[in-house]
């Protein structure tokens, strides 16, 4: 089995997902979820955050605690294992990823009995499994009224994403020192490109403080704020993102995927050249080669 551990919000969970499976179903096995860091109530921390994957078609079992300890708990067969048999399909693993590159070794060095500890935010993890995820990443709840609608005005225009972040990014201090927010000369810069290619652009705003980007974002193309999928239904924020033709994102696991997940083959997707805060972090394989950085 492929064990990977779940931690952060939505975004994060799809790209820990989405690495899982294809490691899984690179060694033909059960893909299993622990959900243990989701469960913990951190004090002033870190964001809590929910499972957020069973909103989809998507494929897993949860990992019991007995699962998870078999990767930390080493018995007499697992060290002979270890010491006389590289190759073994016996083998445990644990991957814990130090940094944002992507592990070369990520294929190559697992085995059927692997645990997977990090965010894996590159799709050069999973891009050999699209096909599939474009089928397992579908909302199973029915659409609201007023999304269908939205869904249409997307589809019968030449339209574009643009995505701010903000929530938790200004109001948790770790999350605002190790995210930040970015500048809305970003957004301004996006815009001026993607009106130089295309005419008529129209668009479709998405954001956890709109009444923010109300007042301060000011663009001459006719906008659509995207306000009314809250709660529960703030899923189809991301659906919305991905049927529109192009792509504005911010430095948020959400909106690229609402980006990744667009299947317009002619799509343009602006990412911010800075992702996180610290200018240290390596982000090279967080952005596809095929997306425009900013």
């Amino acid at each position: 089995m492929i064990v990977v551990k779940l931690m952060g919000g939505l975004g994060n969970q799809l790209f820990q997902y989405a690495a899982g499976r294809a490691l899984a179903l690179k060694h033909q096995t059960e893909l299993k979820i622990d959900v243990s860091f989701l469960n913990l109530d951190p004090i002033n921390e870190y964001t809590k955050r929910e499972l957020e994957l069973n909103k989809f078609n998507t494929k897993y079992l949860i990992a019991s605690p007995k699962d998870i300890d078999a990767f930390y708990r080493k018995s007499l067969f697992d060290k002979l294992i270890s010491e006389f048999s590289q190759n073994s399909i016996f083998r445990k693993n644990i991957f814990n990823q130090n940094d944002f590159r992507f592990m070369e070794e990520f294929f190559a060095s697992s085995s059927k009995r692997t645990y997977l500890n990090g965010y894996w935010q590159s799709e050069k993890y999973f891009s050999s499994i699209r096909e599939i995820l474009s089928k397992e990443l579908v909302i199973k709840r029915d659409m609201t009224e007023q999304c269908k609608l939205t869904k249409d005005l997307i589809l019968n225009s030449n339209s574009v994403s643009l995505h701010i972040r903000r929530g938790d990014y200004l109001s948790d201090k770790n999350a605002n020192e190790f995210h930040g927010t970015l500048p809305l000369d970003y957004y301004y810069k996006a815009m001026a490109q993607l009106n130089l290619l295309y005419k008529d652009l129209k668009v479709f705003i998405f954001s956890d403080d709109m009444d923010w980007v109300k007042a301060n974002l000011k663009l001459t193309n006719e906008c659509v704020y995207v306000d009314f999928n809250t709660g529960e239904n703030s899923v189809f924020d991301m659906y919305l993102m991905s049927q529109c033709k192009h792509n504005i994102i911010a430095n948020s696991s959400f909106s690229w995927w609402g980006a990744w997940l667009n299947q317009n083959s002619s799509k343009i997707v602006i990412a911010p050249q800075l992702w996180f805060a610290d200018k240290s972090l390596n982000t090279k394989d967080l952005i596809p080669n095929s997306w425009l950085k900013m």
